[in-house]
Formats: C-alpha cells, sequence, structure tokens
C-alpha cells in the first residue's frame, strides 16, 4: 500500500471493519462521522481507493465495499496478530499437554471453536516413521489387518494382501520381528512397504460453524469450503512461526506454522472473504504458539 496515505489506510480500515459488522454498503457520511473528517474528503480518499481496486460502489446511489484487495491489506496490517488473553492461553496449554497422542484433534477443534470458522490442522513428518510396535489380526483368507504405534503412541493401520493364509502363530512371530523364514520375510516386507513412507495427516474441525455466516446460504461457497478442507492443497506448509493469508474466490484463509512432536504442522482457517480477520489471527497465532515444541 505503498501508494496509499496513512489517511486513506484508517479509512479503509473502517470500511472493511463497518462492512464485515453489517454486510451492506457504507456511506461515505458514516466513515466521516467515524474518522471525524469531512464527508468531501472521505468521498476524495474513496475516489482514489477505488481508482486504486481497494473499494467499488456497488450502485451509483450506494455506499463503497471493500475488494479482496482491501480485506488481504486490512489483514496484513494486523501483522503479527495479537494473542489471546492469557488465562486463555494457560486454559489451552493445560488442555493440549492432557489430550496425549490425541492432540492434532483436540487443536482442530479447539482453533474452529474459538475462531467461529472450520479449522484445518495438516501435519507433515519431520523424518521417515519408525515404528515402535505392530499388532496383527488374521481377516478373511491371506488379509491382515496391521497396527503400527509410531512414537508418542500415535497409530498408523493398513491392510495387507498376502500371498499366502497366514496362521496365528506366523503373526505373532512376525510382531516380534521374526524373519527366519520365507513366509516370514514375505510378511515383513508387507509390513515394511506399509509403514516405511511418511504420510501427511488432516484433521478438519468445525463445519458446523459456517452455517452461522450469511454466505453458507450459497451452495457454491459451501462447495468450495468443502471442496478445499477435503482435499487441501499439497504445496509447502506455512513456514514454522510465520503467518499466510490468502483470498480466492470469495474465501479468506488464515494459517499459521508451527512444529511439535516431530511433525511440522499448519493450522488454516477458512471461512468468506468477508472475515473477522483479527480473532481469526489472533487464534491461529495462540494456537499455532501453544503448540510448538519447545527447545
Amino acid at each position: 500500500m505503498t501508494s496509499v496515505t496513512e489517511r486513506q489506510k484508517r479509512l479503509l480500515a473502517s470500511l472493511v471493519e463497518r462492512y464485515v459488522e453489517r454486510r451492506r454498503p457504507v456511506p461515505s457520511k458514516e466513515l466521516a462521522e467515524l474518522l471525524g473528517v469531512s464527508p468531501a474528503t472521505v468521498r476524495y480518499d474513496l475516489k482514489d481507493l477505488e481508482a486504486e481496486g481497494y473499494v467499488e460502489k456497488p450502485h451509483v446511489s450506494a455506499g463503497r465495499v471493500p475488494t479482496a484487495k482491501a480485506y488481504r491489506a486490512y489483514a496484513l496490517s494486523l501483522l503479527p496478530p495479537a494473542p489471546l488473553p492469557e488465562p486463555t492461553r494457560l486454559s489451552l496449554a493445560r488442555a493440549l499437554a492432557s489430550a496425549g497422542h490425541d492432540w492434532p484433534r483436540l487443536a482442530a477443534q479447539i482453533a474452529a471453536k474459538l475462531a467461529g470458522y472450520p479449522a484445518l490442522l495438516r501435519l507433515v513428518p519431520k523424518d521417515e516413521p519408525r515404528v515402535v510396535q505392530v499388532h496383527l489380526t488374521p481377516l478373511e483368507g491371506p488379509r491382515v489387518l496391521a497396527v503400527a504405534v509410531l512414537p508418542g503412541g500415535r497409530l498408523r493401520q493398513a491392510v495387507l494382501e498376502l500371498p499366502f493364509e497366514p496362521e496365528p502363530e506366523l503373526l505373532a512371530a512376525a510382531e516380534r520381528g521374526a524373519a527366519d523364514s520365507p513366509k516370514l520375510s514375505a510378511l515383513q516386507a508387507a509390513l515394511k512397504g506399509a509403514f516405511a513412507t511418511a504420510r501427511d495427516e488432516r484433521h478438519v474441525a468445525g463445519l458446523a460453524e459456517l452455517l452461522s455466516e450469511p454466505e453458507a446460504k450459497n451452495p457454491a461457497f459451501l462447495g468450495r469450503v468443502l471442496g478445499y478442507l477435503e482435499s487441501p492443497p499439497r504445496g509447502p506448509l506455512t513456514p514454522r512461526g510465520g503467518y499466510n493469508i490468502r483470498l480466492e474466490g470469495g474465501l479468506a484463509w488464515v494459517q499459521a506454522g508451527f512444529s511439535r512432536s516431530g511433525w511440522l504442522g499448519e493450522l488454516s482457517l477458512v471461512g468468506p472473504e468477508r472475515m473477522r480477520f483479527p480473532r481469526a489471527l489472533s487464534v491461529a497465532r495462540t494456537l499455532s504458539e501453544t503448540l510448538e515444541e519447545k527447545p
């Protein structure tokens, strides 16, 4: 916003905040009263902001509404975001510390509840997984259910398709790590193939929070949100300790990166571009800092 004056930045922030609150075009007279300047000054500044692509006027007689460019500029002006109050931060730390290996699901639920928007927690392993223990359960025919215990008590499971029907004694020996027969060697190879590759994790919460937004009456809007939550982009995560703000197709994302328990993580809050950015950013900061692995 190098070509925008400080007064115009304050005007734009007031416009965004008032439109987010009321969801209707904001008259210049109302903005003038908020800022304590003349309506003529506001109209002059709005004309400049419109030329720069920050505001638009839906009708000749209506007030102005912010564009996606305005929302992004406003959100970036809030960085670094303010944290949530200290009592809230302490409560979050206690809850997540007691959650054990279930902390990703709980973190996503808390973020959605506090922000009022759906939350997506993405986790990418820093290293290849190390299997601490494996449990094998025979299914029908040559199929075996394998449940691997990873560090920290986290679980992964896979169904193995073997070239033979395994006996219980063979499965018990494989659980002990034995590989001293052709069948045991084949079973161990199947286990290695199932669990040797690191796998990303996704935890989604708060879809119901979206229904309180007026935009949720639009099926296309709901479809875009659900599509993102079900199949998020596979690109790099937001860097550890960093923030990312995205606006596209009527949606807004607030994202924060962190590292915890062998994982690189990203917390995303998604909603309409008319997002309550101060609250969403404060939640993203507080959760990501609470989740961050302490040295």
